[in-house]
């Protein structure tokens, strides 16, 4: 999968539905299985079935005597949705997505190396601040 950089602006369509980006979809090659997941800050991430593999592999050695870990596994699986598209390529956010991201006719879709979250412009803005590219570069090691 060739990393993700960027970012796109565009519009829920008139039955909630959007798609990816095609510079996005077309990163993640024609044949990937996609997920929406309830992510933290308050977007949606989109993670292709090869990089959500890596990050659930760690649950699978979560045994139930352990109750704190088993309620965070919980919610992490039960955050997690399929991605289902039409044949135009189109998929439903669904009221229950759209709420928890705060997300009324338009969203961000902001890549992030290796998956991509989908955000209200309003919240991205509101989440991320006034950070400056300048401000960025002093926070990471870039």
């Amino acid at each position: 999968m060739k990393y993700l950089t960027g970012s796109v602006e565009h519009a829920l369509d008139g039955k909630n539905r959007i798609r990816i980006p095609k510079k996005f979809k077309d990163a993640f090659g024609e044949d990937e299985t996609l997920y929406f997941v309830r992510y933290t800050g308050g977007c949606i991430a989109v993670y292709p079935k090869s990089s959500i593999d890596e990050r659930l592999e760690a649950l699978k050695d979560i045994k139930s005597d352990n109750k704190e870990l088993l309620r965070a596994k919980r919610a992490i699986l039960g955050a997690i949705q399929e991605v289902e598209e039409d044949n135009q390529g189109r998929t439903t956010l669904s009221a229950e997505l759209r709420e928890y991201a705060g997300i009324d006719k338009t969203v961000l879709t902001i890549a992030m190396g290796d998956y991509l979250e989908i955000w209200s412009p309003e919240r991205y803005k509101s989440e991320t601040g006034a950070m400056s590219l300048e401000d960025a570069y002093g926070v990471l090691p870039f």
